[in-house]
């Protein structure tokens, strides 16, 4: 029985010898920096090939709330407008996301992403189509008030909406959904 023991415990022992690199390699390899032409999915996430990318920082309107952003009487569509600016960003040339080590909860990275030295979620901020995501962090708290001074995007007169992460709490979502 010891010899039994004894000897799956040197199998164990070298497979994570074995394995150790491999595993430092994947982490690596997370932590490159990605770059190329990006697709917007949703207002706050591009894609680059096959890569699928949270902007970190920031959160905006979920698709599902177009009909629940009103102007007046009339829908706003504050996701298609917001989806829209961050569309506007991408074509606008290669994009380079750096990675935070943050993950949403079904593992995509939330990631900073600069089209030459524009910070896409800064500028999203700054014109009003997305907000400062203070549980992540207060980098963009400062440009936040300045859109909602100057009446930028969903800050303008008259426009109503419910936050991007009440909307997911209100409708039973993860705060920080894909």
């Amino acid at each position: 029985m010891r010899g039994w023991a004894a000897g799956l415990r040197l199998v164990a022992a070298a497979l994570v010898v074995a394995l150790l690199p491999a595993a430092a390699m994947a982490q690596a390899a997370l932590m490159e920096p990605i770059s190329g032409r990006a697709r917007a999915l949703q207002a706050d996430q591009i894609v680059i090939g096959t890569q699928r990318i949270s902007l970190f920082g920031i959160d905006a309107p979920d698709p599902d709330q177009d009909r629940e952003c009103i102007a007046g009487r009339a829908y706003y569509g504050c996701f298609t407008n917001a989806k829209r600016a961050l569309e506007i960003l991408v074509d606008l040339g290669p994009v380079t996301c750096t990675d935070t080590g943050v993950r949403n909860y079904v593992n995509f990275p939330y990631m900073v992403c600069k089209r030459g030295d524009l910070d896409l979620a800064e500028d999203l901020v700054r014109d009003g189509w997305a907000f400062a995501l203070r549980r992540q962090s207060d980098k963009y708290v400062e440009f936040e008030a300045q859109a909602k001074a100057a009446k930028k995007g969903m800050w303008q007169d008259g426009i109503r909406y419910t936050m991007p992460w009440e909307w997911r709490e209100m409708n039973g979502r993860p705060l920080l959904g894909p």
